[in-house]
C-alpha cells in the first residue's frame, strides 16, 4: 500500500476544554475533516480533551496525519490520545513549543484558554521580531477572539507596538473564510 503523502504541516492552538457552547465543538471538528480530506498534517498540543481531543478525534476518523507534542508533566492532566497519530513528549512548554513550531508551515488558533492566547502570542511576537514568517490565523468562532483584536488595536494606538502589528495575523469568522487564505498560504491549489 502507498503511503498517503502530505503537502503541508498546519499547526493549531486550542483548549483542553470545550467552552459553554457548542459551536466551538463543531468547529473543531469540521476542521479536523477538512485537514483530513485535503491531506494537511494537524500538528497539534497531543491532548486528548476538550477542543484539542475534538480536533485529532475528526482528523483520525477521516484517516488524516497527526503529530502530537505533549510536555511530561501535562501527560496527566490532559491525557494523550495514543492512536492519534504521532506523539512527540517533551520535557518543558519551551521545547513543546519549539517542536510544534518546526514542523509547522502555518498557525490557526481556535478558541481557548490561557495556555492557547500565550502560545498564539508567542508566534506573533516571533513574527514581529522576524524570528519566524509563517503565517498566523485566527477562527474567530462566535466572535471568541474579538475583545484579543481589540487589545492588539489598542496595544497599536498607545504606541507601544507599530501598526505591522495589525498585519502579522488575520480572523476568519469561519471555516469557509478561512480555507481559500488556508490553502493560498500553504501553497495548496484548491483543485488538487
Amino acid at each position: 500500500m502507498e503511503k498517503v503523502k502530505y503537502k503541508k504541516s498546519l499547526c493549531v492552538f486550542c483548549g483542553s476544554k470545550n467552552g459553554n457552547n457548542l459551536i466551538y465543538k463543531k468547529a473543531a471538528k469540521e476542521l479536523g475533516t477538512y485537514l483530513a480530506k485535503n491531506k494537511i498534517r494537524l500538528v497539534y498540543g497531543g491532548g486528548s480533551l476538550g477542543l484539542m481531543g475534538e480536533l485529532a478525534s475528526s482528523v483520525n476518523r477521516n484517516k488524516g496525519d497527526i503529530l502530537g507534542v505533549i510536555p511530561k508533566h501535562l501527560l496527566q492532566i490532559e491525557g494523550i490520545n495514543k492512536n492519534h497519530g504521532e506523539i512527540i513528549i517533551t520535557d518543558d512548554m519551551h521545547t513543546r513549543k519549539k517542536t510544534m513550531y518546526n514542523n509547522s508551515d502555518a498557525f490557526l488558533c481556535l478558541p481557548g484558554g490561557i495556555g492557547t492566547l500565550e502560545e498564539v502570542s508567542e508566534t506573533i511576537t516571533w513574527f514581529q521580531l522576524n524570528i519566524s514568517r509563517k503565517p498566523i490565523f485566527f477562527l474567530n468562532i462566535n466572535g471568541y477572539w474579538d475583545k484579543f483584536r481589540v487589545l492588539v488595536e489598542d496595544i497599536v494606538s498607545a504606541e507601544f507596538a507599530s501598526k505591522d502589528l495589525l498585519n502579522y495575523f488575520t480572523f476568519f469568522e469561519s471555516l469557509e473564510a478561512l480555507v481559500p487564505s488556508l490553502l493560498s498560504s500553504l501553497e495548496i491549489d484548491s483543485k488538487e
